[in-house]
């Protein structure tokens, strides 16, 4: 089963596929901040949010910058993820410290 990962701002992130529970056959695991939704179509320079359906917005050039760097430049979730299945701390505190030393290079704008 896939889902419809939403960042804090029920912006789209990415598609997620959920795993199948080991204690309950048949119940998939949606990770926290994701939706039952299918892939949202967002023309470029757009982007889509969530509110009861799927909103596209414009995005506007301000927000382009910063928006499209950081997306391209944040490590995978997958690796955070691999870190919390392991239970390796380190891995999840580098996971962290890289997606904040994205956030510091990349920061976004004022309203």
């Amino acid at each position: 089963m896939r889902v419809a990962q939403l960042d804090v701002q029920n912006y789209f992130a990415c598609m997620v596929d959920c795993e199948e529970s080991p204690l309950e056959p048949g119940v998939f695991l949606v990770p926290a901040g994701c939706i039952e939704a299918e892939e949202p179509v967002v023309p470029e320079g757009h982007k889509a949010k969530w509110d009861n359906g799927w909103v596209i917005e414009k995005i506007t050039v301000r927000e382009l910058d910063w928006w499209e760097n950081r997306v391209a430049k944040y490590p995978s979730y997958t690796e955070y993820l691999d870190g919390i299945v392991k239970g390796d701390q380190a891995q999840i505190d580098k996971y962290i410290a890289d997606c904040l030393a994205v956030k510091a290079m990349f920061p976004k704008p004022q309203e």
